[in-house]
């Protein structure tokens, strides 16, 4: 993900990219390094030098995208912005995008939020997490570096760590759960594990116990639908208030809060990580 050994960036802004190669790179080469498929590169740019040589400097111009109306006026938490990228808290019971049957989501709000800045695009969630969990979501900002993004989710270089509440004592503080998911058959709604699922790997530690129930910190190597709701209720220790897995016990919502994002961000060396405070809902009672 390091794209500051082939250029010396001169400036980004939202309407341009000016920029020095430090040695000979064609066009697909230069679209590969931002993950572009040529389709998408021609829908942001008319850039179309065949060979870029090394310390010539060179300016890519974007495209103006038209924008969205999914927009919400209701307030938003930003805990993480950048000129590429923002993070935001969702809190429980909000949508991440619309679903057709909802005006108020958190990309909504992320819009709104950005439109007060001037800022001249639409974000565009890079995940999701379940309408009834809160915590962290990444969105880009920018539609050229989207699939720079969407490469890092696809190959689940984004790193995730999670805390839930669990029923029950578990009888293992540690632990790794790498059973393969699958999509149920019988519920459309829901996923179980299966030896012909997908691999998937869980690792979980416990951070303090209660009332006969666990407060869990987990970290996902893959990021399966589902995945820790269906390998925590295969442990016997399904999350609290989960409605497809558990039971609903209160009007809390399912207690799974998204701490914790770790990413890369264009031409940056090192990762960004992000974290959010604690959740007030994932406190053991």
């Amino acid at each position: 993900m390091n794209m500051t050994a082939s250029y010396n960036i001169l400036q980004c802004t939202p309407y341009q990219l000016r920029f020095q190669v430090m040695k000979p790179i064609r066009l697909d080469e230069l679209r590969n390094h931002f993950f572009c498929s040529k389709k998408h590169w021609n829908r942001c740019t008319d850039f179309s030098i065949p060979t870029l040589e090394p310390k010539k400097n060179y300016t890519i111009s974007f495209k103006m995208q038209a924008k969205s109306c999914e927009y919400s006026n209701q307030p938003v938490s930003v805990v993480y912005e950048d000129s590429f990228c923002i993070v935001a808290f969702k809190p429980a019971f909000l949508l991440v995008h619309d679903d057709g049957h909802h005006t108020d989501t958190l990309q909504g709000r992320i819009n709104a939020y950005l439109d007060s800045q001037k800022w001249p695009y639409n974000a565009q969630a890079i995940h999701r997490i379940d309408t009834e969990a809160s915590g962290l979501v990444l969105f880009c900002k920018f539609p050229f570096f989207q699939p720079f993004f969407d490469h890092q989710m696809g190959t689940h270089l984004i790193q995730k760590e999670y805390l839930c509440i669990v029923k029950g004592i578990l009888s293992s503080k540690h632990g790794i759960l790498q059973n393969p998911i699958a999509k149920d058959r019988h519920d459309a709604k829901k996923m179980r594990i299966s030896k012909t699922g997908k691999p998937c790997s869980t690792l979980y530690t416990v951070l303090e116990e209660k009332s006969n129930t666990s407060l869990i910190q987990v970290q996902i190597q893959t990021g399966r639908r589902h995945q820790i709701r269906v390998h925590m209720k295969n442990l016997g220790h399904p999350i609290y208030n989960d409605p497809l897995y558990g039971k609903i016990e209160d009007s809390r919502g399912m207690l799974l809060q998204s701490k914790q994002l770790r990413f890369h961000v264009p031409f940056q060396k090192d990762p960004v990580t992000v974290i959010s405070p604690k959740d007030p809902r994932m406190i053991l009672e």
